[in-house]
């Protein structure tokens, strides 16, 4: 997917591919070789990707299904329940303090 060439500013009102949103007062560009919409930011002075559902779903599918997600899931929840097993080991130490110095090994 290559970039296209974007009009400037002063080509909107010419160009057949710029079209003004009144809604948003936004210009949308739509890049003829594959469709793709492109919204022009003025503080920026910069196209960006608009985002819509074919593009949402594309890049999904690069991440991977909703069974890898289940599988995921899967695998976290059984680490929790893992650590919940390993924070039940008792504690058997004991620590005294405030003893007097002469105690022995037998009064304790």
């Amino acid at each position: 997917m290559s970039t296209p060439k974007f009009p400037k500013p002063s080509e909107f009102a010419a160009d057949t591919r710029v079209q003004l949103v009144e809604e948003t007062g936004h210009y949308i560009f739509t890049d003829p070789s594959d469709g793709g919409e492109y919204e022009y930011d003025e503080a920026k002075g910069a196209w960006f990707p608009m985002w819509n559902e074919s593009l949402v779903e594309q890049q999904q599918s690069i991440y991977g299904t909703e069974q890898d997600d289940d599988v995921v899931e899967e695998q976290e929840s059984t680490k929790r329940k893992n650590k919940g097993l390993a924070r039940k080991k008792e504690n058997t130490s004991v620590y005294v303090s405030g003893l007097p110095l002469d105690t022995t090994d037998e009064e304790m």
